[in-house]
């Protein structure tokens, strides 16, 4: 019984053993087209959420008063907002501001009046998700 086992495994292994390779194959080339396709955008209701979120923080951390870390988390929250401003700015066709997280000020009023013009209202007065403080 035990030969007629092993007679078996002999037989039957090369083909077990070329389904495994086309297998391994086919979830490797899987696993690379999905490296390569980009990640579908963000819709653009959950943008604008997050873009005045992060500008109420903005502004709610400049005018705390003067606390332990205050100035990274600062240039935390303006990293992230410029970055947010800056995937608007291309979804809506607007130039973003230049100088990266160095942006000017004014650099930064005109990106947000220019996506005003385009109907994406960044300086809401208040967002429902964000607990007052």
């Amino acid at each position: 019984m035990v030969r007629f086992g092993l007679l078996a495994l002999a037989v039957l292994l090369p083909t077990l053993t070329g389904y495994a390779t086309l297998f391994a194959l086919r979830a490797y080339r899987r696993a690379a087209e999905s490296r390569r396709r980009p990640p579908p955008p963000e819709p653009v209701g959950r943008l604008v959420t997050r873009l005045r979120k992060l500008r109420l923080e903005l502004e709610a951390t400049e005018n705390t008063p003067r606390s332990a870390a205050r100035r990274h988390h600062l240039r935390a929250v303006r990293g992230a907002y410029l970055d947010l401003l800056r995937t608007a700015c291309e979804r809506f066709d607007v130039s973003p501001p230049p100088g990266g997280d160095r942006a000017r000020q004014a650099d930064i009023y005109r990106a947000e009046a220019a996506l005003r013009d385009r109907g994406l209202d960044v300086a809401a007065e208040r967002v429902k998700d964000i607990p007052p403080r």
